[in-house]
């Protein structure tokens, strides 16, 4: 997502969470509906690409299977999942932490003219802090950081795990930030919107005896509704 995008969304999220302030929602253990233990349901859009880079050891008694990188497309992908978190205000001020287990695609496929590799990832586990300011006793403005991990898997060269067993299934940690607006509206029920983005860390595949170095890149948008438990 640009830059452009990124405002022209939050825009939009500022001007929805404005127009909604004159709607009645419950308040919290201390006056506030973002308070407390919470659960809730996301859908997201996600963006996955990815760079590849093709190391050649040239050893001539274990040729590689891939001889280099001509192409490369990426394919992102809508997700679901479930999250749960603790909420607390000081005065105007929040601050909180959130639990998300999200199953998401997204792919990269690589190919030389001949020989292509995928890599796509299945879900994502991410654990965040979370603060922001409440703009009335409606509406929460808030910023994230936090830990994200990535199920990224392979069958190998031409999708084909059972030629000389090039598959590849591992969880990749990273960094991951974000922001967003929440919108309490109903009794105990809450609305989100909010943008992450996460920088994950290298995977190095073994192509016989060179190495495919595969740099990810993430982002995602998610819509969540959102139940306060008190």
């Amino acid at each position: 997502m640009t830059l452009i995008r990124i405002k022209i969304f939050f825009s939009i999220l500022i001007i929805s969470t404005l127009s909604l302030f004159g709607v009645q929602a419950q308040a919290g253990v201390d006056g506030s509906p973002f308070e407390g233990l919470y659960v809730g349901f996301v859908t997201s859009k996600s963006t996955f690409s990815s760079t590849g880079s093709h190391l050649d050891a040239g050893i001539a008694d274990t040729p590689s299977v891939f001889n280099g990188i001509t192409s490369a497309k990426s394919k992102n992908s809508y997700g679901g999942g479930l999250f749960a978190g603790y909420g607390l205000n000081y005065g105007i001020f929040y601050t909180g932490a959130e639990a998300a287990f999200i199953i998401d695609k997204g792919s990269t496929t690589y190919s030389d003219g001949t020989t292509s590799i995928r890599f796509y990832k299945s879900n994502t586990f991410d654990i965040n802090l979370r603060g922001g300011v409440t703009l009335s006793d409606k509406a929460l403005l808030f910023g994230l950081v936090g830990y994200t991990g990535v199920n990224l898997k392979s069958l190998g060269t031409n999708g084909q795990k059972d030629q000389g067993g090039l598959d590849y299934n591992k969880r990749l940690t990273g960094i991951q930030f974000g922001g967003g607006v929440e919108l309490a509206f109903m009794e105990n029920i809450a609305i989100r919107a909010e943008y992450t983005r996460a920088h994950i860390n290298d995977i190095v595949y073994l192509d016989g005896s060179d190495e495919f170095t595969i740099k990810p890149k993430t982002s995602r948008i998610m819509l969540s509704v959102i139940l306060h438990m008190y």
